[in-house]
């Protein structure tokens, strides 16, 4: 479903990290040692980049006190990784590993490669991966108490875990997962983690800088760390599962607890703020760490300093303007002036060598294109040499924030760093404190953004920010009464936002059902034109009119965006598609006036024109339009999707629907033509089986049916089978249709037990050809080995009637009088056959 309009934007892929770690070679102490856990000797690899938050100088990385090493696990045990399927046999790499249903995993990544730590130990056998276009590389390493894995792979792909009862599922993920945020919260000098199904703490040295972790690991899916934390005494890693600690001091302990994980010291509490000072929400902003220097000072001397930084810069020699320059851009966007810093600085960039090396100047030129409202033009924030201030830390999340509108990962780093906010000029700080605080509300640090909300009650540029505050407080009145507030009022941005988040709410509230949101968010759509907000409040709107069965107009509407929007064309034109399909596989749309339907597809036909669509929609598309009482609408439309098929099976499967459609109306002979018209090769096997049912159907009716049964004869399935039955029973060809019933006889009636009425109605039939047939040892045989599990009911009655011995004594005569009884209530039984097998 599309992300609300009023946020903004889509989801963009993470950046591309740096290579993948070549080969693994494990090499390690062994298990068994108590006290301590041993640190593990990472895989040989190649020369990395150094860590981007390198240890602080001079102090040692001990391994902390985790637990006693397992045992080694006997080799005969071995575990063994095999591919597996996405559900609905969609294409992509899964991969299964076998742990039990007790072990718990975490998974970080470095470089090209995801790190997977399980907590138990055990060989794992991962030569059925090799070939895998994404796990092909993956290897295995043991761990003093756990296992080991990392999986290469493109900077692309991102990796996501699931539990099942088989195991760990690893998928190759091109959309990156959004897993629930770990916060770290700050008791009483403990740091928490609050994690659902915490499972245990797994010591290892890092693959990549031989660094000690702390590993959290749990034994469900879902829950992340995703913000870097820094502290004197500890690294806290973003994670895709679990958690990451990187001890920097001998003296920290990672613990499991009821709620989940707890980071402590040996002895005494870590250095940490206090839980009133917001450690775990907005820290104070004179502890946080900067890089930049914004000036503070009142507007007319920022005017008058920026006309002497000019003059000094343009009356300098040309190699010594460009840091007089940078210092000038610092001042227009201390006032605003954040393009004309751009351009200055990408000036100074172009003319000093010196000014296009520097790190700083890159930082600079970066956040005025954020300032601006150009968030792809911010790559310099990437540099490395960057890393390492929560100043840098907050600005790569206004950019996160901007291409991916409530980012958790975000979110989380707002959480800590928000408070920086506060200490910029008023023209950088109300420029993106609104989308700081939103940010935070829509990505789960509620109490984090309502601290910082305290401290500026009256801003009138945050009161969009308030409305998300008691909305995810919990007050939807009060959130709805702030929300229509704003959407009555002078500014035009919050006017739109607010009117949409209103109904989004009162949708979610059940105040509204889809049709009236659709209408309501319709009426809108002039509040706001252009942009990603207009493009994504039309595809809202389109989703809800798909969901309210109103798929014309949705599909009309997102036609519409198709043109307005010509640069998205191609991701609004797979919408349009995904919208299709949804409205051919949608049970509800059944109720569609026929002739709607028929007129809707074809409108929409060129929506099928890729041969995987056809392929996958044929047998849908086809099953709708049979169903219609249209037939003679239904058939040309039929004819159209079959000729424009460019896939065999496409093709196939919309022919075996049009034969159908002509059976149903004794057209035996189109039937056969169709057939012909849509043959192809390597189908599905259902697929030979239903066109050949169809074709020995039409052979039969036009008289041959001893040609039909031929063409049935080497299919061994129980449609095939039946149908091949049917056709000699309905040719009177008894001693045939007996074999045949009794071979369907054989594939659809349990070996033993009682038998349900379909298995009576198939012995019935096949009673009734052997009887027919004259085959008395036939009956005996039927007679021995079903007459006791047949039922009492007509159904059985009739069986025993067809199947009953002949009278040979005078003792049978009284058994004759109950047979012909039974007999006589035979014509009015007989409509119980009705149905067939």
């Amino acid at each position: 479903m599309t992300r609300s309009p009023e946020l903004g934007g889509r989801q963009v892929a993470q950046a591309a990290l740096a290579p993948p770690v070549a080969k693994d070679q494990p090499s390690g102490p062994t298990a068994g040692s108590t006290g301590t856990t041993p640190v593990q000797t990472p895989p040989q690899v190649p020369a990395a980049p150094p860590a981007p938050e390198p240890a602080a100088p001079g102090v040692a990385r001990q391994p902390a006190t985790v637990r006693d090493p397992a045992p080694a696990t006997d080799a005969s045990k071995r575990l063994v990784a095999r591919r597996d399927q996405l559900p609905g046999n969609q294409a992509g790499s899964v991969i299964l590993l076998p742990f039990s249903t007790s072990t718990g995993a975490a998974a970080f990544r470095e470089q090209d490669v995801t790190y997977l730590v399980f907590d138990e130990r055990q060989p794992i056998d991962l030569a059925e991966l090799k070939g895998d276009p994404v796990f092909g590389q993956a290897f295995a390493q043991p761990l003093a108490a756990g296992t080991l894995i990392g999986l290469p792979h493109s900077s692309s792909v991102s990796v996501g875990l699931s539990a099942t009862p088989q195991g760990w599922r690893v998928a190759a993920l091109t959309v990156p997962a959004r897993p629930q945020s770990i916060p770290a919260v700050n008791v009483a000098g403990h740091l928490n983690f609050p994690a659902g199904q915490a499972s245990d703490v797994v010591s290892m040295a890092d693959p990549v800088t031989g660094a000690t972790l702390l590993v959290g690991t749990q034994r469900r899916a879902g829950q992340a760390v995703v913000n870097f934390r820094r502290t004197t005494e500890f690294i806290l890693r973003p994670t895709l599962q679990g958690v990451v600690i990187e001890p920097l001091s001998d003296r920290l302990v990672l613990k499991t607890t009821p709620g989940g994980f707890s980071l402590e010291t040996d002895s005494g509490g870590l250095a940490l703020s206090s839980p009133e000072s917001g450690a775990d929400g907005p820290a104070d902003a004179d502890n946080l760490t900067r890089r930049l220097r914004f000036s503070m000072m009142p507007p007319d001397a920022l005017l008058r300093q920026l006309d002497e930084q000019t003059f000094n810069a343009a009356m300098a020699p040309p190699m010594a303007r460009g840091p007089k320059r940078r210092t000038a851009a610092e001042t227009m966007m201390s006032l605003g002036m954040e393009a004309e810093a751009q351009g200055v600085l990408q000036v100074a960039a172009d003319q000093d060598p010196r000014e296009a090396a520097s790190a700083d100047t890159e930082a600079l030129t970066a956040i005025a294109a954020l300032l601006a409202g150009r968030p792809d033009e911010a790559q310099g924030l990437d540099d490395p040499r960057l890393t390492g201030t929560d100043e840098i830390a907050l600005w790569r999340a206004v950019r996160q924030a901007m291409q991916d509108p409530g980012s958790p990962a975000a979110a989380s780093v707002f959480a800590s760093t928000a408070p920086l906010a506060l200490q910029y000029p008023p023209a950088i700080r109300d420029r993106i404190l609104p989308l700081i605080l939103e940010t935070m509300l829509k990505g789960g640090e509620v109490a984090a953004a309502a601290r910082l909300l305290d401290l500026r009650p009256d801003d009138p540029k945050l009161a969009y920010a308030r409305a998300l505050r008691v909305q995810a407080e919990g007050d939807t009145d009060r959130a709805l009464a702030m929300l229509d507030a704003l959407a009555n009022g002078p500014d035009q941005f919050d006017h739109a936002r607010a009117a949409i988040r209103a109904v989004e709410l009162r949708l979610a509230a059940h105040r509204i059902d889809t049709a009236h949101a659709a209408d309501a968010l319709d009426k809108l759509l002039y509040a706001w034109r252009g942009g990603e907000r207009e493009l994504n409040l039309r595809e809202r709107i389109a989703d809800l009119r798909g969901q309210s069965g109103a798929w014309r107009e949705g599909l009309a509407m997102l036609r519409q965006a198709e043109t307005d929007f010509p640069d998205q064309a191609a991701a609004v034109h797979q919408r349009l598609k995904d919208m299709f399909a949804g409205m051919i596989r949608d049970p509800a749309s059944q109720k569609m006036n026929a002739l709607d339907f028929v007129a809707m597809l074809d409108e929409n036909a060129d929506l099928m024109a890729d041969p995987k669509d056809q392929e996958a929609l044929a047998e849908p598309l086809a099953d709708r339009l049979l169903a219609l009482d249209l037939p003679e609408r239904a058939k040309p439309l039929l004819e159209k999707l079959m000729q424009s098929a460019k896939s065999d099976v496409a093709k196939a499967r919309v022919g075996a629907r049009l034969a159908a459609l002509e059976a149903r109306q004794n057209d035996d002979a189109g039937v056969l033509t169709t057939l012909d018209a849509s043959e192809g090769s390597n189908l599905p096997p259902d697929l030979v089986e239903q066109r050949a049912v169809l074709r020995a159907n039409a052979v039969a009716r036009q008289g041959n049916p001893s040609g039909a049964a031929a063409i049935l004869a080497d299919m061994k399935t129980p449609k095939a089978t039946a149908a091949r039955a049917q056709i000699l029973e309905n040719a009177k060809d008894w001693a045939d249709a007996e074999q045949a019933w009794l071979a369907y006889a054989a594939l659809a009636v349990p070996p033993e037990g009682a038998l349900d009425e379909a298995a009576t109605r198939t012995l019935l039939r096949l009673a009734t050809a052997t009887e027919r047939g004259g085959d008395e040892p036939g009956l005996t045989a039927l007679r021995e080995k079903y007459a006791s599990r047949v039922g009492a009911g007509p159904l059985g009655d009739m069986f025993r009637l067809l199947t009953a011995e002949p009278i040979r004594t005078e003792g049978d005569i009284g058994r004759s009088k109950r047979e012909v009884n039974l007999a006589a209530s035979l014509p009015e039984k007989l409509k119980a056959l009705q149905g067939g097998p």
